[in-house]
């Protein structure tokens, strides 16, 4: 199934209920806002692959209040396959815990509430594959930027610079 998308953007047979999002208690403000990648610290520090990290797009919508917008894993003992899965579940407003904490924050752009809506609805364009051990949230987020530079809310130069500095946040050398 190399490159097939699953249907749903992986939600298609899910079992169990999707992440709680809280925006309804945390709106997205009407303000300019920092987008940023954040890149999820690695298990060990001293021995990983820059691919194998998480990446999620976010901006924090109040202290300590984040929007994400990325893939996550689903895995269900009692899941049709294919199990484990990328889902997008759409975007989610969530606490931010140590996950987000102690992940690399690389600048993208500043955006509007507008163009952040437009962003959100690009996501829901952009396909999950099938597991392939090779695609990952990289390639997710990675399509969804070409995207958003493709609508002009980017620039190349702002996707290739935020790219180029993900692919290095960890990197101590």
């Amino acid at each position: 199934m190399e490159n097939t998308p699953l249907p749903e953007q992986g939600r298609y047979g899910t079992t169990g209920y999707p992440p709680t999002d809280m925006a309804w208690c945390y709106p997205d403000p009407n303000a300019n806002l920092d987008v940023l990648i954040l890149v999820a610290s690695p298990m060990d520090p001293n021995n990983f692959h820059p691919r194998d990290l998480h990446w999620s797009l976010s901006w924090e919508v109040q202290r300590g209040i984040w929007r994400h917008v990325n893939v996550l894993e689903h895995a269900r003992d009692n899941q049709p396959p294919p199990n484990p899965r990328l889902v997008f579940w759409g975007p989610m407003t969530k606490m931010g815990g140590g996950g987000t904490l102690e992940a690399r924050k690389v600048h993208l752009a500043t955006l509007s509430l507008a163009a952040r809506k437009r962003l959100e609805q690009l996501a829901w364009t952009v396909p999950v594959m099938y597991p392939n051990g090779r695609w990952n949230c990289q390639d997710w987020l990675l399509d969804l930027l070409a995207r958003m530079r493709n609508e002009g809310l980017i620039t190349e130069q702002q996707m290739q610079n935020a790219v180029r500095a993900a692919r290095n946040a960890w990197r101590t050398n």
